[in-house]
């Protein structure tokens, strides 16, 4: 069975019954989405090496064929997640507020940041920390998102100078380390509780003209 959100309810379907009101595309979407928790309830359990596609569909109850209608891989599979939690990480940096100081502005991210990391550890954890053992285009990715981070630091704090683009590509860095030790331990509350930390050591080593 699976639930599908429709007109703001919640209606169980069986899939497997053959007869059904979803349309293709609302099957395809809940299949992929079930596939996409497995990773982060099978690889934080077993890591990223270890788990098999076999994994993935028992933990997801879709069957192979479905599994490879979806996705070429487990890599595949595993970067097609990473390329979504990606664009929602972006989608809450970029809700940052235009107006306030930049220290309230940042903070505004940094807030976004945190809470979205906190509210599904697993999945965070999986796409932060099991990335490493992805293979290279998964690190890319990573860095790729890391930089994305610096950019928006950057411009919330108006860097201009090389300088001062160095101080915020080190301050998310940190951010990416402490998040990182966080996310290890699984712990949402120790992510939460990286704010305030993280707040004051940004006023004390970002350049006083970029506040």
């Amino acid at each position: 069975e699976t639930c599908i959100e429709r007109g703001g309810r919640r209606v169980d379907e069986r899939l497997s019954s053959g007869r059904h009101h979803l349309s293709p595309d609302e099957v395809a979407a809940d299949q992929q989405k079930r596939l996409f928790k497995a990773l982060a309830a099978v690889m934080g359990e077993k890591g990223y090496s270890d788990t098999t596609v076999g994994d993935l569909i028992k933990h997801a109850r879709v069957s192979r064929a479905t599994f490879y209608q979806q996705f070429e891989s487990k890599q595949d599979c595993f970067m097609a997640g990473y390329t979504r939690m990606q664009s929602n990480v972006l989608g809450g940096l970029r809700a940052t507020p235009v107006s306030g100081s930049p220290m309230t502005r940042f903070r505004a991210m940094l807030t976004n940041y945190l809470n979205f990391l906190a509210a599904d550890p697993a999945t965070a954890r999986l796409y932060l920390v099991e990335v490493y053992a992805a293979g290279p285009e998964a690190l890319r990715r990573r860095m790729q998102l890391q930089q994305d981070f610096v950019a928006g630091v950057a411009e919330v704090f108006a860097a201009r100078s090389k300088a001062d683009r160095f101080a915020c590509q080190a301050l998310v860095a940190a951010i990416s380390m402490l998040v990182t030790g966080a996310l290890a331990d699984g712990d949402a509350q120790a992510i939460l509780a990286l704010e305030k930390p993280l707040v004051e050591f940004t006023e004390r080593a970002l350049p006083a003209s970029l506040h």
